[in-house]
């Protein structure tokens, strides 16, 4: 099969005037005129490689996070089976299923990873959940100690094992603050597990932060949100991640978690290859505005589109990728050629993944095809299609 008559997104910039072959398994060749009867007419529209989403904790109700809402959605596992389906709607083909929050105990998490794995080895087609990432799973910043400070523990093997389920084979990221007690070692060994460390919820020194990078520390999860505050006069992880770039950046950029400025300011100092583009989507995301209760005993507004606790603060991210690309492009006011690399290439590089994330000869075979407004039309997956505009999941 071959894609013609796209502006195809490649080293960021779109190109004309080529054609993509590919199989059910890998992209083939790359150029004019090529031999295959198969074909799928862009229409002139914008084809990227299948889009990674690094953070995304679920959506439409469905939970990656915690088992919740069983009763209205179904047990873990069908959550997990529906989002995988539905991320192609939105342009997302990988995703690193994303765990935090509302918990009760590590086993709680360790619970979680083997409803996902259980799901992984039926091989439904849509999205891949390709790697597990602990968000908050050792953490520091008072906020949010406060949901967990019965149990939560500083950075350690023992609960740390058990939060994976004692399997780090598809484990991706986990995050962790690194000025705790045992938190060098801790990176040591997740590292030689090859899970990449993340700063995040701490209340580290930007000394202490360049010191985790020396060991391996190297994501940033949505920087700036879940932060301490930055101040000229103090040393914290937000200047450390824009110094060193050793560790890539998770952007949040939808306009309202983050001022447009900063986001410029961060893609300028650290260079758009080492910032990424990501939705932090949650089970309180796409659904209608109004008051909503989670059986988790969590309240929460839709507002405008954006969730907030009853406290007033944002409750995560609210915007699907392909929304999240637009707000990037309108709000922020990035360039699409930006918002392709940040969304499209930047995360396969910042996340060390060479088999997917771009159009290139031997990379995998997903594609997700665009309008200028960023409306998914057509998304590939492993050279079939998931998605064309219309379909629609029934909740």
């Amino acid at each position: 099969m071959k894609i013609v008559n796209g502006r195809f997104f490649l080293d960021g910039k779109f190109w004309t005037g080529m054609e993509v072959r590919f199989d059910t398994s890998r992209i083939l060749e790359i150029g004019k005129n090529l031999d295959d009867p198969e074909v799928i007419d862009a229409k002139g529209q914008d084809v990227y490689a299948g889009i990674i989403d690094a953070h995304v904790h679920g959506g439409w109700g469905r939970s990656l996070v915690a088992i919740e809402n069983t009763d209205r959605f179904g047990d873990m596992e069908e959550q997990v089976r529906y989002l995988i389906k539905r991320f192609p709607s939105t342009g997302v083909t990988t995703f690193y299923p994303t765990i935090n929050a509302d918990w009760s105990s590590y086993e709680t998490l360790g619970r979680i990873a083997r409803a996902i794995r259980n799901v992984r080895k039926e091989k439904v087609f849509g999205a891949d959940p390709l790697k597990l990432h602990y968000e908050c799973a050792f953490l520091t910043l008072d906020r949010y100690v406060d949901q967990c400070r019965e149990w939560m523990a500083p950075a350690n093997q023992k609960d740390s094992d058990i939060m994976v389920d004692y399997d780090y084979s598809d484990v991706g990221i986990i995050s962790l603050a690194p000025e705790t007690e045992g938190a060098l070692d801790y990176i040591d060994y997740i590292v030689s597990k090859g899970v990449m460390p993340e700063i995040g919820y701490d209340k580290a020194t930007a000394e202490q932060v360049i010191e985790a990078a020396d060991h391996g520390l190297c994501q940033a999860t949505h920087l700036f949100n879940g932060y301490q505050p930055m101040h000229h006069r103090e040393s914290n992880a937000n200047a450390a991640v824009l110094y060193d770039d050793r560790i890539k950046a998770q952007l949040t950029m939808d306009g309202v978690h983050v001022s447009p400025i900063w986001v410029k300011l961060t893609i300028k100092i650290k260079g758009i290859d080492n910032v990424y583009g990501m939705t932090d989507f949650s089970a309180n995301a796409g659904l209608p505005e109004g008051w909503h209760d989670f059986g988790n005993g969590m309240r929460f507004e839709t507002r405008d589109g954006f969730n907030y606790h009853e406290n007033g603060h944002l409750a995560g991210g609210s915007n699907a990728m392909n929304d999240m690309m637009r707000r990037a492009r309108n709000i922020i006011g990035l360039s699409r050629e930006e918002v392709g690399s940040l969304f499209t290439e930047s995360p396969a590089k910042c996340l060390n993944l060479y088999d997917r994330g771009k159009i290139e000869i031997g990379r995998k075979s997903d594609f997700v095809i665009m309008d200028e407004n960023y409306n998914v039309k057509c998304t590939i997956i492993d050279g079939k299609i998931c998605y064309k505009e219309g379909d629609t999941y029934a909740d």
